[in-house]
């Protein structure tokens, strides 16, 4: 197997490209037009192949050059990133979690004063969305995921454990005798759930087609907050609606539970490193779920 070029060759080839011309980069790089050639002509002596193509109106890629240039610049860029995530000025004292909506309302919001307790003085950014893709444009961080782990890019760490069972308001729930009395009331489905109202009735071995709910929402947090404001049923998960049960707001219906399949998990992706304090905020977030 052929040995990687010199680290400085792969560089300059990178800064040639970004720059679009040998001038340009020399001019970025503070050294002369021709050492920035004798670089380039190295690299492509070394690797056989020609990368660059020089014109008039600057430098041109080959279909070989345009290739390797996207492996190196993510190679580079991996190792910048690395390098200023570990040893930046500030980075090593930042936290930057990317949490499910819900999650980070209801359990990080109330639980995060007792990591600055441990750990004070830590800067921490708390960045919260509905779905995965409303963090592509935050930097790194660690993730908390709902869903059931199956992540190719990442490490992911069981949190929660949780189960499935329907809640409603104190009110409400002086109107339901029987299981049958909660299809009385509308229901609220949550999009993107992997377990609703017909998996539940199933595991219940209700034979029965559920009607269609009457409000869908995009977060569990937005369902519990609709039913204890009025007389919807809901499907609640036991470590986002534990907090509305114990502050009264929200009752369980004793009517049958069932294991969720999807849980929240904390994600370290694989393609960057997180900084020390935020290796601290994974192990202290793994032991409160212990």
């Amino acid at each position: 197997m052929k040995r990687p070029p010199p680290h400085n060759w792969l560089f300059v080839f990178k800064i040639i490209v970004e720059s679009g011309s040998i001038t340009e980069a020399s001019e970025r790089l503070n050294v002369s037009q021709s050492a920035v050639s004798q670089q380039i002509k190295s690299l492509e002596d070394y690797l056989d192949t020609r990368l660059i193509v020089r014109g008039k109106k600057g430098i041109s890629l080959t279909d070989v050059g345009k290739h390797y240039y996207n492996v190196i610049k993510i190679a580079l860029d991996k190792i910048s990133d690395t390098t200023d995530q570990l040893f930046g000025s500030g980075r090593a004292d930042t936290v930057t979690i990317k949490s499910n909506y819900s999650f980070a309302d209801t359990w990080i919001s109330g639980k995060l004063h007792e990591f600055h307790k441990l750990y004070p003085g830590t800067r921490v950014e708390l960045y919260s969305g509905l779905w995965l893709t409303d963090f592509g444009e935050i930097g790194r961080g660690i993730e908390i995921r709902y869903g059931d782990g199956a992540w190719g890019d990442s490490s992911c760490h069981q949190l929660t454990r949780d189960n499935v069972f329907p809640v409603c308001s104190p009110a409400t729930r002086n109107s339901i005798t029987k299981r049958a009395d909660m299809f009385e009331h509308p229901l609220i489905s949550v999009m993107g759930n992997k377990i609703g109202w017909q998996e539940w009735c199933d595991a219940q071995q209700l034979s029965l087609d559920v009607k269609p709910s009457s409000l869908y929402v995009e977060s569990n947090l937005l369902a519990y907050k609709a039913a204890r404001s009025g007389n919807y049923i809901c499907l609640g998960i036991n470590s986002l609606v534990d907090a509305f049960i114990q502050d009264g707001s929200l009752v369980k219906l004793e009517f049958g539970e069932i294991k969720s399949r999807e849980n929240f998990f904390i994600v370290e992706p694989d393609y960057y490193s997180i900084s020390p304090k935020e290796m601290l905020f994974a192990e202290w977030i793994k032991s409160a779920f212990k």
